[in-house]
């Protein structure tokens, strides 16, 4: 059976009839207020798509209840260029850290990955790990401005 029915783009009237002939309840949208209930595309009714294009293919019947589109995409803009300039994420939006990250460093170099070893140990500069994590790793071949870091 049927639980509900959407009526979509109607005229009110129609949704009317239709509602009332039913015994199951009608959700409209864009078919006027007389249905059982309502929906909308919440990015329609908060105003949220702001290329020129989703303006021109806006359902006539939504109505915006918020301008929040431009707030989104100030945010997002933000966000890309912090990725960009490397700047997102800091250390405070990198918690997670390795238990044994000398041994993980020594296998690292063990396998052949020199890069992948030197990457990890600039990063760890940059982050400013304990020096008790950087203990017994030769960093001469890693990352020279950490030679005497874990002195």
């Amino acid at each position: 059976g049927c639980f509900s029915i959407v009526l979509e783009c109607i005229p009110s009237p129609v949704a009317a009839a239709i509602t009332t002939a039913l015994r199951i309840p009608t959700i409209g949208i864009g078919a006027g207020s007389t249905c059982s209930g309502q929906v909308l595309v919440y990015h329609d009714l908060l105003g949220m798509m702001q290329h020129p294009h989703h303006a021109k293919v806006t359902p006539k019947f939504c109505k915006q209840y918020g301008q929040i589109g431009s707030a989104i995409n100030k945010a997002l803009i933000e966000y890309r260029e912090e990725v960009e300039s490397r700047s997102f994420p800091s250390n405070a939006h990198s918690p997670y850290q390795i238990g044994d990250t000398a041994l993980f460093l020594k296998d690292l170099e063990k396998h052949g990955f020199h890069a992948a070893a030197k990457a990890m140990a600039v990063e760890m500069h940059a982050y400013q790990m304990p020096p008790n994590q950087l203990e017994d790793v030769e960093t001469t071949e890693l990352a020279p401005n950490l030679q005497n870091h874990s002195t």
